[in-house]
């Protein structure tokens, strides 16, 4: 069957040109919104793990004692989420100031787990 030239419409090379175009695109789009999706729920925890390691921080400072050389342990929770703290206090070249570092790890945590979270803080002998 012969096509007249007035007869004007897309042949399917090009409809199939535009729809490969079109999944191209979408797939990109979506990639794109699942990434976005991921860092917002990654930012979150490092966000939260923070703060569970400010608290620690603040409440080993509110506590006013010395702290000893070591590392302590303990566990925490905040926004739904179970945590655990690894306290480190580090001696300085200053006698009368210790370092105190908090690594703070999602629950349950593997032993070759990066805290989510460090904070770092100094303290002075009282």
């Amino acid at each position: 069957m012969k096509m007249s030239a007035s007869s004007k419409g897309f042949t399917l090379i090009e409809v199939m040109v535009a729809l490969l175009i079109i999944a191209v695109s979408l797939s990109g789009a979506v990639k794109v919104m699942g990434n976005g999706a991921r860092n917002a729920s990654m930012l979150s925890q490092k966000t939260f793990a923070q703060w569970v390691g400010l608290n620690q921080l603040t409440a080993a400072k509110l506590e006013g004692n010395w702290l000893k050389a070591g590392e302590y342990r303990g566990k925490a929770e905040m926004a739904h989420q179970k945590w655990q703290w690894v306290q480190k206090v580090i001696k300085t070249e200053i006698d009368n100031v210790n370092r105190l570092e908090v690594s703070v790890y999602v629950m349950p945590r593997s032993d070759g787990d990066n805290p989510q979270a460090t904070v770092v803080g100094f303290f002075a002998k009282p």
